[in-house]
């Protein structure tokens, strides 16, 4: 559509048929400026006038939005344009549209999987395990709460069972904390912080608890424990579990198909022989439970 031959038409055939501007305003309701906007080019009729002008210029709509006088033969191709590039403009709209529908996807997708990615970490890193472990146990509210040096974390034992990693980790002045770790959902190789103790002192036994649909999680973690113990137990869904210790330290992680039963208790330190931890002698410390 030519907005200049557009307007000679219109201005053309208002003289021809003894029009004033404003009387052609007048009989399609609009302001006799629009008219005169028309008429110089500098403006074309909006959807809803077109008809209306060209009922009164006594046109078609194909002639004014050609801009000239049409004869029976080429009416219907000049329609059949205007529809082509009607639809060739539609077709650039809905893909421009599509388009940008297509890139605030790949933008919202791509910001979710760099979010899971960046705040989860590798398995076989234990710098960035140790990093992820110091930021969840150390939230503010920990770090008033506990002695535990969180910019000092170390890992010094690690596990996994099915989705759930466990971290055993020090600060290297005698405290200890469980970091659990889990399954990142769109990395299945990553993980990232889910729970577990913030601190714990040495020569206890802690635990730490979960239950879900499938299965109920128990995690027994701790760290310099008295040079006697041996073994620990507990109990679960009527069950006794006896356990080793070794190098002083304890890391396990039971999924056990019970989901009713999340317990523990009791915990109890055994020494060489199977019998419970005498306390009292050597200033040995009461397991946690």
């Amino acid at each position: 559509m030519d907005a200049g031959k557009t307007g000679e038409l219109i201005a053309a055939r208002r003289k021809e048929l003894g029009l004033s501007q404003e009387e052609l305003a007048r009989r399609i309701h609009v302001t006799d400026k629009a008219v005169s906007k028309w008429e110089t080019g500098r403006g074309m009729p909006g959807i809803q006038s077109l008809e209306p002008l060209a009922e009164v210029l006594e046109l078609s709509v194909s002639e004014l939005l050609s801009g000239q006088r049409l004869t029976a033969e080429e009416l219907p191709q000049a329609a059949g344009g205007q529809i082509v590039e009607s639809m060739k403009k539609a077709r650039a709209r809905i893909f421009q549209g599509a388009l940008a529908a297509l890139l605030l996807a790949a933008l919202a997708v791509g910001a979710y999987v760099g979010y899971h990615y960046l705040t989860s970490a590798a398995e076989t890193d234990l710098v960035a395990l140790e990093r992820k472990a110091a930021e969840y146990l150390g939230r503010p509210r920990e770090i008033l709460q506990s002695e535990f040096a969180y910019e000092a974390l170390s890992i010094v034992e690690t596990e996994r069972r099915g989705d759930y990693l466990a971290a055993l980790c020090t600060d290297g002045q005698g405290r200890w904390a469980l970091c659990v770790y889990d399954q990142d959902p769109v990395f299945p190789d990553r993980w990232r912080g889910g729970g577990g103790k913030p601190s714990l002192e040495a020569g206890t036994l802690g635990s730490w608890n979960f239950g879900n649909s499938r299965e109920a999680v128990i995690i027994f973690c701790g760290g310099d424990l008295p040079e006697a113990a041996a073994y620990y137990t507990f109990q679960n869904s009527g069950i006794t579990y006896t356990c080793p210790i070794e190098n002083r330290q304890v890391l396990d992680v039971f999924l056990l198909p019970d989901t009713s039963d999340i317990s523990s208790y009791p915990e109890k330190l055994l020494d060489q022989n199977l019998q419970p931890l005498d306390l009292s002698r050597e200033g040995d410390v009461e397991p946690e439970s």
